[in-house]
Order: structure tokens, then C-alpha cells, then sequence
């Protein structure tokens, strides 16, 4: 009897690891480009728990000569059932790129603050950046 599940085991694990998913893929640079530039995109998550946790809304407008404009807000919820409310902006430049093969964005602040994210595409089109990460499409860019 114990070989009878060892051996469904076996298959599950087997027939289940055979199958090959393409549940996100890393799209071309050119997909990318075309993706954030001239867009302005809301992006938003959430650090920590539900109820005491940290809600960030993020607006960035990725502007055709290169340069972004974010501007940011949190919301914060103690524990005694207050609201703390922060808002922040960032200026500098971004550029579609690749780094250690992966295709990806790159952010240059006006303050010194370097980053790469990497960049995936899922299945039904959207772009993904990190779990938990909500990217939504607002409009075109405001820029100057």
C-alpha cells in the first residue's frame, strides 16, 4: 500500500514538473521602450502587514527626452487607528537597458540614487516588476 502512494507521488511530481510554463517572459528592449515611454504610470504596493502596513501610490511620468518626474504618497495606519500621510517628488532620467542579460529599467535621481529593476512581461500582456507591484497605465506624461 505505501508504494501506491509513493509511487502517485512520483507521477504528481513528475508529470507536474515535466510541463514547461511561460507564466512571464523578459520582453524585448524595444517592447519596454515602447511600454514606458511618453506614459505616465501609477505604481502601488503595500510594506508590512494589512491593517498597520504601509500603502505607497507612486505617479511617474517617463518623458520622451529621457527625464521622469515621481510623485509619490503613503498612507499609515497606527495602531491607535490615525492616519499618517507622507507625499515626496523625484526628478532624474531613465533608460530602457540590459544588465546580466535581463532587459529592465534604469533610474538615475537628480540626488545621487542609482537603480535597475528588472522587467517582465506575463501572460495576459502586463508588464511585472515585483510581486505585490500594481502597474497601471494613467495616461500620457506630463512634461516640459
Amino acid at each position: 500500500m505505501k508504494w501506491h502512494i509513493i509511487l502517485g507521488l512520483f507521477l504528481i511530481i513528475e508529470i507536474g514538473g515535466s510541463t514547461t510554463l511561460n507564466a512571464q517572459v523578459n520582453p524585448s528592449i524595444d517592447e519596454l521602450h515602447n511600454y514606458f515611454n511618453n506614459q505616465q504610470l501609477l505604481h502601488t504596493y503595500r510594506e508590512g502587514e494589512v491593517l498597520y502596513g504601509t500603502y505607497y501610490f507612486i505617479e511617474i511620468h517617463y518623458c520622451a527626452n529621457g527625464y521622469y518626474g515621481l510623485y509619490g504618497n503613503t498612507v499609515k495606519r497606527t495602531v491607535l487607528g490615525n492616519e499618517q500621510k507622507t507625499n515626496w517628488q523625484e526628478y532624474g532620467s531613465w533608460k530602457i537597458t540590459s544588465q546580466d542579460g535581463i532587459n529592465g529599467i534604469f533610474y538615475a535621481a537628480t540626488n545621487g540614487n542609482q537603480q535597475f529593476y528588472p522587467l517582465y512581461k506575463l501572460a495576459n500582456g502586463d508588464i511585472f516588476i515585483n510581486e505585490g507591484v500594481t502597474i497601471v497605465k494613467q495616461g500620457l506624461a506630463v512634461c516640459q
